[in-house]
């Protein structure tokens, strides 16, 4: 086998001193045909990157093949872009454009081509090795999900705190509700619902019920004839039966056609697998109350299983309160001192560490069960955090989070793995994270629907890891490009992130807030967040030219109150790091480093460029040589000042603009050309081509800044009704300073409201008065008004927007004295902001009105005598009052209606302020 490697790479070898010699002319053609050549090899050899740890171990061990093929594929797609750069060149030699670049290496297309045969001997040499290895690292058992699977139902006290009120609503849908055939209990791993699934079918009124009640234990390994035949034998002990799966599936069908039957199908993993299991259950017409409970981590599974002329209740597990978590911890623990006091801190410690996941507290308990002495609990006292993770460690809890894991598709694990680089305990962007992950290029092109962007597809893969109850999502308040606005990781979770990470060398996290460098993540990777907060020259950090080379994504942050940062010499000159494709400064002061960006327009692979929340007096006019940049991100926290260098980046997707900017010489910026361009925000109408819009025809979100200029408006009105449907574009406008005293003003404003594609308007500027509701969008979410002066109550109009989520009302947007909201108004509005209205004296709100109003604030206005009642008593989604610079007549009425502490338990926040 050896002599056969070794030929293959004999040959492969003298294939390249051949074309060594050949001559000095490489076609276009070429390239191109050896490209295409050993594409197929590289998707083989990527579809062979192992997902199993144990196998994924064995062959790093044994072979380090995982880098290798990591290897092979990312410098496969850098020799790639390297050829695309220069076809797509105009003017001048390969050789000339190559050393524009700065890459000396990369003279011309001989260059190319000799890399491609490299690449192609390393693919024939890997292949030889393969196939020497053969199976061998299959020797051994690979670790089942079947072995953790629970064959039939056993009930576990212990393991069960709390969770009455829950017992009773599911019960309810058992017992009480004949249409309801299907009934999911959904969690992330360990959350416990099996243990609330086991505590049903004990319950005396569950068990009375029914005739009968089967528990099968699922896994991914899913074996249908296996749980037919489980199920069959606890139906009907009586049979034994060699039958096959569709005649076992046909008799449980008739046993729950002649018994009322509970069947609890435990840690259902896949839609798949109940699509083969609904065979045996029968309609809702046929069976004779039989019923079906499901568990499952995935939402999405139990949303798969319906019974024909039934319904489906889904019940998502809550976490449990810190007193639960004490509570089960000290069910397990029984050390023999008389010294309680020491065993409830430990608990109360342990429980915020393991964020009162009912496994890892059953799991940690079990190894403090084995601390006898008092200087033992004491020990973990001191130093909780890591005992935390050495149990967990070694218990069950990280290997049952693991399999949420494990079963994810490739491409969501490369997604999930991603989180890895968030700091622990803060929210993740959402819409930054789906960026970064079409940058990597982990957003697939084939599951764009029609009339789709890769953002949409990105969301996706978000809700899908959190229907999977691996991570927290939390909505937008206003959704604009995309419907998220953050999602979290717990601890647990995220500590199994950074394990995945560390295993398969995906992404490296420095940082030097503990006063030396504290990294997690491998030694080696493609992938470095890196944190500058309390880093000095004297604190060691390596980083060799060889891993700048292969470095695909840099991250650099510090804090918000620390801009000037030690800067490390080991990222100075961005040069070397040239195969990079995601860039990003966050809160790093760059007016006093400036050399950090010097060579920043030689990283031609740059997919990402971020320089959010940093201070950088002037955008490199050398950007605009990024030819392959998707997202540019300029929201600095200074006034920036942009050269005419945008329209050069025709493949860029997503440009972020600073709050505040300038151009060189007064001149406009140009983005004609753009045709890819997908999001656009804070375009300053008077500082770009406006007309350029016209061109970007993939535009789906626009946010623009426009200072009172009538053509702008009337510009933005055409492009706006141009792209009139609101699936293709989404409109932001914040207009200043347009005072509408002329009709033709008037007539401007009356038709930008009444735009279908706007749904955010910042309005500053005279009004006057508001056309009819039916002529204003009924797309419109936000709504802010500033020096509007309106005559006649805007209530009226503004409660019939059906979409309408926030309102705020600011100084003498309403100047009239009485204002009124009648029931069933603003059905969606969830905040409410009445700021310095001067002139307002009274406030009536119907009962009906706003139901589901969350977020109050009323500020400085002082001839308001009164809040209304009905507001306070019977809004029951109202969760914060504010209430500042008001009359004291105003705040004695708030206290009296809260003095009413029955009614307003409801409403936990209500702050006055003077």
């Amino acid at each position: 086998m050896a002599e056969a490697v070794g030929t293959v790479a004999v040959g492969a070898l003298l294939r390249l001193m051949i074309y060594k010699f050949r001559g000095t002319f490489v076609s276009k053609k070429e390239v191109t045909e050896k490209i295409n050549e050993i594409q197929q090899s590289v998707q083989l050899l990527q579809s062979q990157l192992s997902n199993n740890p144990q196998e994924r171990q064995a062959l790093n061990d044994r072979f380090g093949l995982q880098r290798d093929i990591k290897d092979i594929i990312y410098r496969f797609e850098n020799v790639k872009e390297n050829f695309s750069i220069a076809v797509a060149s105009q003017g001048g030699s390969f050789s000339r454009f190559f050393k524009k670049l700065g890459c000396a290496r990369l003279k011309d297309l001989r260059e190319i081509y000799a890399e491609i045969l490299e690449i192609e001997n390393k693919i024939f040499l890997l292949g030889g090795v393969q196939e020497q290895m053969g199976r061998m690292i299959f020797v051994g058992e690979r670790p089942s999900r079947a072995n953790l699977s629970r064959e039939t139902w056993f009930f576990q006290p212990e393991g069960f705190v709390g969770r009455e009120e829950e017992i009773q609503v599911v019960r309810s849908y058992i017992i009480n509700d004949p249409r309801c055939r299907v009934i999911g209990i959904c969690g992330t791993g360990g959350s416990g619902k099996t243990a609330l699934a086991q505590m049903l079918c004990s319950d005396a009124q569950v068990k009375n019920h029914f005739d009968v009640v089967a528990w099968v234990g699922m896994s991914e390994d899913f074996q249908p004839e296996r749980v037919f035949r489980v199920l069959y034998q606890q139906l009907d002990p009586n049979r034994v039966s060699d039958m096959n799966a569709a005649d076992l599936a046909r008799r449980i069908y008739r046993i729950q056609q002649k018994r009322k039957c509970l069947i609890v199908l435990d840690d259902l993993w896949s839609s798949d697998a109940w699509r083969v299991l609904c065979v045996a259950f029968p309609s809702g017409e046929t069976a004779t109350g039989s019923k079906v409970l499901i568990t499952s981590r995935f939402i999405q599974v139990v949303e798969a299983a319906e019974i024909v002329a039934g319904k489906r209740y889904i019940h998502k597990l809550r976490c449990l309160t810190q007193a639960e978590g004490c509570q089960l911890f000290m069910k397990r623990v029984f050390p023999d001192f008389e010294d309680r006091k020491i065993v409830e801190e430990v608990g109360n410690k342990m429980v915020n560490c393991c964020e009162a996941l009912p496994l890892a507290i059953l799991d940690f308990a079990g190894f403090m069960a084995r601390k006898r002495t008092l200087e033992e609990w004491m020990e973990v006292h001191k130093n909780i955090q890591s005992f935390v993770n050495k149990s967990q460690q070694l218990g069950a809890t990280l290997k049952s989070l693991a399999l949420s894991y494990i079963n994810l598709p490739h491409y969501l694990k490369q997604c999930f793995l991603y989180l890895g680089h968030s700091h622990e305990h803060s929210p993740i962007e959402a819409q930054k994270m789906y960026l970064l992950w079409l940058a990597e290029g982990l957003i697939s092109v084939e599951d764009c629907g029609r009339e789709e962007m890769l953002l949409n597809v990105a969301e996706r893969y978000l809700e899908d890891l959190a229907r999977r109850s691996m991570i927290e999502v939390h909505e937008e308040e206003v959704p604009t490009a995309t419907r998220y606005d953050s999602c979290q990781l717990s601890q647990l979770m995220r500590r199994l992130c950074l394990m995945e990470n560390q295993e398969q060398s995906f992404f490296k996290v420095v940082n030097f807030e503990c006063g030396t460098e504290q990294v997690m993540g491998s030694s080696v990777s493609d992938r470095l967040s890196i944190n500058l907060d309390k880093y000095e020259h004297k604190y060691c950090f390596q980083m060799e030219d060889a891993e700048k080379k292969k470095m695909r994504c840099l991250l650099i942050s510090a804090k918000e109150s620390q801009r000037e940062v030690v800067w490390p010499h080991q990222l100075s000159g961005l040069v070397k790091f040239k195969y990079l494709r995601i860039l990003e400064f966050m809160r790093i002061s760059l007016q006093v480093t400036e050399l950090i960006l010097e060579g920043v327009e030689k990283l031609v692979h740059l997919r990402y460029l971020s320089f959010r929340d940093c201070t950088l007096p002037e955008l490199p006019s050398s950007i605009g040589n990024l030819k392959l940049l998707y997202v540019l991100d300029l929201r600095v926290v200074n006034t920036m000042v942009i050269p005419d260098v945008l329209w050069k980046l025709k493949k860029l997707k997503h440009l972020y603009f600073p709050q505040s900017f300038k151009t060189r010489d007064a001149s406009k910026l140009r983005l004609g050309g753009l045709t890819d361009l997908e999001t656009v925000t804070n375009l300053k109408t008077n500082m770009c081509n406006t007309e350029d819009l016209f061109e970007l025809h993939n535009l789906h979100y626009i946010g623009l800044n426009v200072p009172g200029s009538l053509e702008d408006i009337e510009l933005i009105v055409k492009l706006m009704n141009t792209n009139s449907d609101v699936r293709l574009l989404r409109a932001s406008l914040e207009v200043s300073e347009f005072d509408c005293y002329t009709e033709e003003r008037l007539g401007a404003l009356k038709q930008l409201l009444g735009c279908q594609s706007l749904i955010i308007l910042c309005f500053g500027g005279h009004i006057s008065r508001l056309p009819l509701h039916n002529e204003v969008s009924s797309n419109l979410v936000k709504i802010v008004l500033d020096g509007s002066e309106l005559m006649e109550d805007p209530m009226p109009t503004l409660e019939k927007l059906p979409k309408l989520l926030v309102l705020v009302l600011g100084v003498d947007a309403f100047v009239g004295k009485t204002m009124a909201c009648y029931a069933p108004g603003f059905i969606e509005l969830r905040r409410l902001e009445l700021l310095n209205l001067q002139y307002l004296e009274k406030w009536t709100v119907e009962e009906g009105a706003m139901i589901r109003l969350s977020t109050l604030t009323i500020v400085n206005c002082k001839k308001l005598k009164m809040l209304p009642k009905e507001l306070l008593l019977s809004v029951l989604a109202l969760q914060q009052v504010r209430v500042s610079g008001m009359c004291e007549e105003f705040k004695e009425s708030i206290e009296i209606v809260k003095g009413d502490l029955p009614k307003m338990q409801h409403v936990p926040t209500i702050t006055i302020e003077d």
